[in-house]
């Protein structure tokens, strides 16, 4: 009796220890020339006509990753953020993060690729989530498979 109890209780710690996984869907937008893996649990919303990036949500993480060309670097009147709000994150990307009264998190990643044929490449990954309600791991994910590969 106490080596079934036992082995019981072994199979039920070692079931609840094991490592959750998140698959992930990759996207790539040829449009603009970006891709990003996003979460198997999100649902990704119908595809804009005009082709320039996608949204997705689920378990409370929204997710919206657009690209534009734009002759200038960036409307900054449009996104409510000054040039003080973002700042580098490596030598191409420019991120803006905070927590509202909410405590919902608004995370903000963005960059500007020269175009010479239409102007600049302007592209933009914007996640919200309430806090410490998306794991970490699946965060970074996003933020770090958020790249620009070129348009042809």
């Amino acid at each position: 009796m106490k080596k079934s109890l036992l082995l019981f209780v072994w199979l039920v710690f070692m079931t609840g220890c094991q490592p959750k996984t998140t698959e992930y869907v990759h996207y790539h937008n040829e449009r603009f020339g970006f891709e990003l893996d996003y979460s198997s649990f999100m649902t990704m919303d119908p595809p804009p006509e005009n082709g320039d990036g996608i949204s997705c949500h689920g378990k409370g993480l929204e997710l919206t990753a657009t690209g534009c060309m734009d002759m200038t670097w960036m409307d900054l009147d449009d996104t409510g953020l000054t040039t003080r709000d973002l700042y580098p994150q490596d030598e191409v990307f420019y991120v803006h993060h905070d927590i509202d009264a909410s405590g919902t998190v608004h995370y903000t990643k963005t960059a500007r690729f020269p175009n010479t044929d239409n102007g600049d490449i302007i592209l933009t990954l914007q996640l919200t989530y309430p806090q410490g309600q998306v794991d970490s791991a699946t965060i970074n994910h996003l933020l770090k498979s958020f790249c620009f590969h070129g348009i042809n």
